[in-house]
């Protein structure tokens, strides 16, 4: 008959963090609540701000395509559609750069913070400081690649802060990266093309591809919200085991 020792330590089962030892969070921990919310709502911002520029960029390349056809019958015509066209685009320009700009600011906020936290939850040996988890999203070739390795030791130090290391990536961040840079090479190719369309046939070109741009940021900032969810949810939880 095997006694069982009532003084041992629990077993953990592997792939269990829940039941791996935790070290109580530091008190220099920032509670991210009301940064992640914010970002959350940033990000919602955005969501609506592309999906209503992606259906004005139907509406100009449809009007586009009309001028092409020579639908309209009048100068007067063609300049009134023309002049209505781009008030639409360029009031819808000002929002998407406003939003865009300070989901930005907020986010590189969130990952700094998200950053600091893991450390203050006893993550040991990270190789990514809360300033170069931010910086290297601004570095040229660098950010094809560092940023994201930056969030996966991020993910892994909130997932199991004590032995990270061993943590396998959660299947959520190929995903937020994959579209992460489609959206940027997509977003670059819609400025440059926009600089040098004069004609009706680059200026339908630029305008697709503008589409494509506000169409797939849709869903780069759904991706990115599981991931901000994850690991806010993920840190929250070590912190509340030890209240």
């Amino acid at each position: 008959m095997t006694v069982e020792n009532p003084y041992a330590p629990p077993t953990a089962k592997v792939g269990d963090f829940a039941q791996l030892p935790t070290i109580a969070p530091s008190s220099a921990f920032r509670d991210p609540s009301k940064l992640t919310t914010w970002l959350k709502y940033f990000l919602y911002a955005s969501i609506i701000i592309d999906a209503i520029a992606a259906f004005s960029g139907v509406l100009q390349f449809q009007l586009l395509s009309d001028f092409n056809l020579g639908v309209y019958s009048s100068e007067a015509l063609v300049n009134a559609a023309a002049e209505s066209n781009d008030k639409r685009q360029q009031i819808i320009m000002v929002f998407q750069f406003c939003i865009g700009v300070t989901t930005i600011v907020v986010f590189a906020m969130w990952i700094y913070r998200a950053n600091f936290n893991s450390r203050q939850l006893g993550a040991q040996g990270m190789k990514f400081s809360p300033g170069w988890s931010v910086g290297y999203y601004f570095i040229p070739i660098l950010w094809f690649w560092k940023p994201y390795q930056a969030m996966k030791e991020i993910w892994q130090t909130s997932k199991t802060p004590t032995s990270w290391e061993s943590v396998t990536r959660g299947t959520v961040l190929p995903w937020w990266w994959f579209f992460y840079l489609i959206s940027n090479m997509l977003a670059n190719a819609s400025f440059r093309s926009s600089l040098h369309a004069k004609e009706i046939g680059e200026l339908l070109t630029s305008t697709g591809i503008t589409i494509a741009s506000n169409v797939i940021n849709i869903p780069a900032a759904i991706v990115a919200l599981v991931l901000v969810k994850q690991i806010y949810e993920m840190q929250m939880s070590h912190v509340q085991q030890h209240i």
